[in-house]
């Protein structure tokens, strides 16, 4: 209706990942980004629509391949890419091209929305808190969240996760829209993340949503990507989160690798 705004704010977006360092040159008005991740000196990059840009440490798209799915999360296993579609189907992912599918489809409730790789398995986290996990795509362990917390946490709608070395972060909204955020060392225990931080002397809780997690390795830092273009910052001491506003649109993920970090 408003072309020229539309115009406006497009450039706009453009010149502010310009200036932060993050150079997007894949644009989309059918597609949106759904998922970033560290990949060897730079990020891979997931569009909706089945893209996979691999960029430098800048953000600069230097290779694109397109899979035959719509993809909802990514993870890195090695130098392959998994990719996950709504559906549950995966699909390994070369920065060469080559790929390959590796589960076709999960016969579960929700849409998936986010996969990770932790202690030597797959994890695939659907909507609805069904987290399936693997480790030779054979055979599949189910866990689900809202059931097996149903009377002591609210309902969640889960968005992403994400896992380092030894901690798996889930985060979604409960049923009255306030942010959700567990942690777990081992995939079946879970515990609450509590998202008070401090804004001068005032201690606010979280508001926006997340849409996305990331991980720095380098401060041992989760961090959420949310609506209204926050980063929540959860260090390894609950009382120490922090916010930071980067942006005027909703942010679906965030990445880090070698001190650089990318949002979107």
């Amino acid at each position: 209706m408003f072309p020229e705004r539309k115009n406006f704010e497009r450039l706009f977006l453009t010149i502010l990942l310009l200036w932060s360092g993050a150079v997007f040159s894949f644009f989309s008005a059918q597609a949106e980004t759904v998922d970033i991740k560290p990949y060897d000196d730079g990020f891979v990059i997931a569009r909706s629509d089945g893209m996979l840009f691999f960029t430098d440490i800048e953000g600069t798209a230097a290779d694109s391949i397109k899979i035959r799915s719509e993809i909802v999360g990514i993870a890195v296993s090695g130098s392959d890419v998994l990719a996950v579609a709504p559906d549950g189907r995966v699909t390994s992912v070369e920065r060469d091209g080559k790929s390959r599918i590796l589960c076709r489809s999960l016969n579960i409730s929700g849409s998936m929305e986010g996969i990770a790789c932790f202690d030597g398995k797959v994890f695939i986290l659907s909507s609805q808190g069904i987290l399936m996990s693997t480790s030779d795509w054979r055979s599949f362990t189910t866990f689900d969240f809202n059931s097996t917390y149903s009377g002591y946490y609210e309902y969640v709608r889960f968005t992403s996760i994400c896992a380092s070395d030894n901690m798996m972060f889930l985060a979604g909204v409960f049923d009255d829209g306030m942010p959700a955020v567990f942690t777990s060392a081992a995939g079946n225990i879970w515990s609450e993340r509590i998202l008070y931080y401090n804004e001068g002397r005032n201690v606010l809780m979280l508001e926006q949503q997340p849409l996305g997690i990331g991980y720095d390795p380098r401060t041992d830092v989760f961090v959420l990507a949310c609506t209204d273009g926050c980063l929540f910052f959860m260090p390894g001491c609950s009382n120490c989160n922090y916010i930071e506003r980067k942006a005027m649109y909703d942010l679906n993920a965030v990445a880090f690798n070698s001190g650089h970090v990318i949002f979107r």
